[in-house]
């Protein structure tokens, strides 16, 4: 015989219960399982965005020529000034997994830097190929960034990575 409505019990309450979070559980499962297990990583055809920022920037843009095998370019882009000049930017991950970046700027050094290291700490220099880096890292403990910092004709050009010093000039050294 049917039970009159209203006269649900604090049994039947926690059975529905139950039931809901056992389908709230299997979905989940389904959405976890199937999602895929390494990010995925955008591959960018840099060399024909570098290319035509070369052609059209009003400064000597550079970036690298030939990298090895394996590093990957994710980002790439050119934000022009509003009184001329610019912003260039690169992004790669490495064979390790690791981030390298390429800023070049027409702005200020002191600001560039400010701008796109804001807590660092000078960790003296590296000479690549000729040309004196400053090396910076940042603050802190634990995984901390480092970055090369270097005037190139008119510009600041700041590379920036997670990995070591290492990355960073096997990068500078491939700049053109």
């Amino acid at each position: 015989m049917a039970r009159r409505r209203g006269t649900e019990t604090i049994g039947d309450m926690a059975r529905s219960l139950g039931l809901v979070l056992v389908v709230v559980a299997v979905v989940g499962a389904v959405v976890i399982l199937s999602s895929p297990r390494e990010p995925t990583v955008r591959d960018v055809d840099y060399g024909a965005a570098l290319a035509d920022v070369r052609e059209s920037a009003p400064f000597a843009v550079v970036g690298p020529e030939a990298l090895p095998d394996g590093w990957t370019a994710t980002r790439v882009g050119f934000s022009p000034g509003e009184t001329g000049g610019g912003v260039w930017r690169m992004s790669f991950v490495t064979p390790d997994g690791e981030y390298v970046g390429l800023v070049q700027s027409t702005g200020d050094r002191d600001r560039v830097v400010e701008d796109e290291l804001p807590d660092v700490e000078a960790d003296g220099s590296s000479v690549v190929a000729g040309q004196t880096w400053q090396r910076l890292v940042e603050a802190g403990g634990g995984e901390r960034d480092r970055a090369l910092v270097a005037d190139v004709g008119d510009t600041v050009v700041v590379l920036r990575g997670s990995g070591g010093y290492s990355s960073l000039e096997e990068f500078a050294s491939r700049l053109r």
